[in-house]
């Protein structure tokens, strides 16, 4: 009677864990209503589970389970709920791959028990278990990865629905599981390799993706700082011509008395004098490429807060021969890195120095700064321990690569030499 009574309330509790579980896990609110529709339902499939099981006998329930739960479910979760068809699938899915957990913890009671009612009992105390905690702590994250779009559901729900059908046709339809044939044994292993080498794949894409959006947001963040930076010297510039212009006629006047007085090389010290206050006024533009001349000229600017000199020659048509956001990707990490690289030394050493040159159809970009220290190169490449560092070198590598470019990393006596070609 104890075994019939456990039995019967392990059955109750996974249906209700599956149900609730999979409607949570896509989102549903866990509020009184919802709580009494799942009920519902549950109370409709285990109406189906207890006539059947008692009609055709409990393997022939176990192996039409998911059209008297599952579908109807699904068919719940899609039309009364409005989640899309994929989701729901593996939303379901997911949460029969979480039985497991009571069911090993189960197992592992009847092997050292070797009572049947032990077996159930601990199930059921697993089970509600595994609810409380996955309903409060677990549910929020799925709702969002479950919204994604379908290329990436794919991914998520790979090894769900291979364990799904695995567990089904190896232990519900048939008892290849428990056969000792190896093939069977071990294909779970391989199928999950193989969904892992997929999700690695996808993964690297998305943060490929995410990365060079990051790098936009920030060419595009110096870009605008850069073209506010010209705003003010544009300000600055007119305002310091307005006084020049100002005083335009005392500085003719005085022109021409050093000159009545026979004093013409104080005349042109004085007209000297003027050129350099006009010289002020003229805006710095490094090259014709816009988005380059941002790169340069915000960079300029941090230099010269950090007390660096910024020596720069750029020969470069207003069309770069490769990926703009690349090259100033390169660009920006090469000139990130040299600044923290002079800022450790004394300020009258602070310089940095950076030729582009274009010849043909390739860019040359020579970057060079002393070295307070000298780097330790692996296979030619300066690698370091320090934590948050490297990443830099790591990011011009990995973007010179992708344009099939050529990088060199050395020393020149004392200074630090970045060579690229792309």
């Amino acid at each position: 009677m104890l075994l019939q009574i456990l039995t019967y309330t392990h059955h109750l509790t996974t249906m209700l864990f599956g149900i609730f579980l999979s409607a949570f896990f896509l989102g549903v609110k866990q509020n009184k209503k919802n709580v009494c529709i799942l009920l519902g339902g549950g109370a409709v499939s285990g109406l189906f589970f207890l006539v059947c099981n008692t009609v055709f006998g409990s393997l022939f329930t176990e192996a039409v389970y998911p059209i008297f739960v599952h579908l109807p479910l699904f068919l719940l979760l899609v039309f009364y709920y409005r989640f899309r068809w994929l989701p729901s699938i593996i939303s379901i899915m997911t949460a029969y791959l979480c039985c497991q957990f009571s069911n090993w913890a189960g197992i592992f009671a009847l092997s050292l028990s070797g009572s049947d009612w032990v077996y159930y009992l601990v199930r059921i105390i697993v089970t509600v278990a595994v609810f409380v905690f996955l309903s409060r702590y677990l549910c929020q994250t799925t709702a969002l990865l479950f919204a994604k779009s379908d290329r990436e559901l794919y991914i998520l729900g790979a090894m769900p629905f291979v364990y799904y059908v695995f567990d089904y046709s190896t232990t519900k339809f048939s008892m290849l599981l428990y056969s000792g044939n190896k093939v069977v044994v071990e294909f779970l292993a391989f199928a999950m390799c193989i969904s892992y080498v997929i999700f690695l794949f996808v993964y690297f894409q998305e943060y490929e993706l995410k990365n060079r959006a990051e790098q936009y947001g920030q060419l595009t963040n110096m870009h605008l700082n850069s073209l506010h930076s010209e705003i003010e010297q544009v300000r600055s510039s007119e305002h310091r011509m307005k006084i020049l212009r100002h005083d335009m006629r005392h500085h003719l006047a005085a022109i021409q008395t050093f000159i009545s007085q026979q004093e013409p090389e104080r005349a042109l010290d004085y007209i000297q004098e003027i050129n350099k206050q006009y010289d002020d006024t003229v805006i710095h533009s490094f090259c014709r490429n816009e988005l380059l001349n941002s790169v340069l000229s915000i960079y300029q600017t941090r230099f010269a807060e950090n007390q660096i000199v910024f020596d720069v020659q750029v020969q470069t048509s207003q069309t770069l021969c490769c990926s703009e956001m690349t090259f100033c990707a390169i660009l920006s990490n090469l000139l990130e890195n040299a600044m923290h690289a002079v800022t450790k030394l004394p300020v009258e050493k602070r310089i940095v120095h950076l030729s582009i040159f274009e010849k043909g159809n390739h860019l040359l970009i020579l970057q060079k700064n002393p070295a307070s220290e000298t780097p330790v190169f692996s296979n030619g490449i300066p690698v370091t321990t320090a934590k948050n560092h490297g990443i830099g070198v790591q990011s011009v590598i990995y973007y010179v690569e992708k344009e099939h470019g050529q990088y060199q990393f050395y020393m020149e006596g004392e200074d630090f030499v970045v060579r690229i070609i792309l």
